[in-house]
């Protein structure tokens, strides 16, 4: 069997819970799973094709509202044997890509009012994503999916994440954004 891959994982998690369309596929993709994994949609409907291929997940076709079927996917026997296999095998570290921590170890290049106000801007940012993955905690709370076996349990553990791991972040540029004001001007 050829590799997987990153984003074919990502599918089969997605498709974990049971069928959906591409359309459905899509939207998994940019909420909840776009919190902390994204891929562009054009590399997406390839990578089902390739997970078909590989005979990992099929699909029913029936038409559909425009000049293509539309397509019910699901994963095979095969594919939830995949994904369980791939579960619980150790994490790839994560790609150290963060834009905000890059230009904190460049700020003495810019202004630091300039810089401040960037900050201001990241925790406004970053409340206002705090507000939404509590809000969506919240309507999970009390429907069973804070029990393991419940099929909601893991959206509740990666919101929970979330809404732990956002307060340090907004504390830590609140802290730059006090340091920004005992700096001082970019010399010309």
């Amino acid at each position: 069997m050829s590799k997987i891959g990153a984003l074919g994982y990502a599918l089969l998690c997605v498709l974990h819970k049971g069928p959906l369309t591409g359309y459905e596929i899509l939207q998994r993709m940019r909420k909840p799973v776009g919190y902390y994994w994204t891929a562009p949609q054009s590399q997406i409907y390839p990578a089902l094709a390739r997970l078909t291929e590989q005979g990992l997940i099929d699909h029913d076709e029936e038409p559909g509202p425009g000049p293509r079927p539309r397509k019910t996917h699901r994963l095979t026997p095969a594919g939830r044997d995949a994904l369980s296999a791939w579960l619980t095998q150790p994490a790839e570290p994560p790609a150290p890509r963060d834009e905000t921590i890059l230009k904190t170890y460049a700020q003495l290049a810019a202004d630091p009012g300039g810089m401040s106000t960037f900050y201001q801007g990241e925790i406004v940012r970053l409340r206002n994503q705090l507000a939404d993955y509590q809000a969506q905690r919240d309507a999970l709370i009390g429907t069973g999916a804070e029990e393991p076996d419940h099929p909601a349990f893991g959206a509740y553990a990666t919101l929970t994440l979330g809404c732990r791991s956002l307060p340090v972040r907004i504390e830590w540029c609140e802290w730059l954004v006090a340091q920004m004001a005992h700096r001082r001007p970019r010399p010309d």
